[in-house]
């Protein structure tokens, strides 16, 4: 299930074009609010499935209908839309309430009024479907590099990013229902015709508290297992989702 939260901006937002770890503790910070053990245990220490550990939200990009971009800044002149997902019932409530309880949002120094929150229609989900990226989707592995095992950041014509893709899913769905999936076919793919049109200008470069991220603004398909397509909606394709990368809408 996922959130919609509208803020009005007044005569205008700006905030730094790398924003994402200011979203990230507004997340926190209302959890922290309405239960702060819960938001400890999310915080250090998450959902365990395969020796890998998941929070098991993901929020995407603030968008609006009027914003620009100068320099290092991005600056936001019309109501901003922004979503936050998960399929853990209680991380959903603990941030409702606060969300509800002082009906607004801290961001770059200011206090948005909330005009609006909705719980979007659930999609019928199938065994393929076509999304498009609300954030950036973020694939990582480890490959060798001069004897060294380094962090790699899949591109999308990478040839092991669709496993990559439904692996990732496949722990996610065991750190939610504690078990595999009956069904744990999965197939992903970018939309080679967007990127051709786009001539391959689809990577995206976000600086996360210092870190690099690479990640990838492309429509997609993916086919197979219901139930993994449906995590993947409601957590997140990828890596590194709770630092707002990987949500994805029909």
């Amino acid at each position: 299930m996922r959130i919609k939260i509208l803020a009005d901006v007044g005569d205008g937002l700006t905030l730094p074009i790398n924003y994402n770890h200011l979203l990230t503790g507004v997340i926190y910070r209302f959890l922290g609010e309405s239960n702060p053990e819960y938001a400890s245990f999310l915080h250090n220490e998450g959902y365990l499935a395969a020796e890998k550990r998941f929070k098991l939200f993901t929020f995407s990009q603030l968008m609006a209908e009027r914003r620009r971009i100068t320099g290092d800044k991005i600056h936001f002149g019309s109501t901003l839309t922004w979503y936050v997902s998960s399929p853990v019932e209680q991380f959903l409530s603990h941030f409702a309430d606060t969300l509800l309880t002082e009906g607004g949002l801290s961001l770059g120094h200011r206090e948005l009024r909330i005009k609006d929150v909705t719980i979007p229609r659930i999609p019928r989900f199938q065994s393929e479907m076509r999304f498009r990226c609300l954030s950036a989707i973020v694939m990582t592995t480890t490959r060798e590099r001069e004897g060294k095992q380094v962090m790699h950041y899949c591109r999308p014509d990478d040839p092991a990013l669709s496993d990559l893709i439904r692996q990732n899913l496949m722990r996610k769905h065991e750190a939610i229902l504690g078990r595999a999936p009956h069904d744990d076919t999965l197939s992903f793919a970018f939309d080679k015709a967007y990127i051709d049109r786009r001539q391959g200008r689809v990577t995206r470069l976000i600086d996360y508290k210092g870190i690099k991220i690479k990640g990838v603004m492309c429509p997609f398909r993916v086919s197979g297992s219901v139930p993994l397509i449906q995590i993947g909606y409601e957590c997140g394709f990828g890596d590194k989702n709770s630092a707002g990368f990987g949500m994805a809408e029909v």
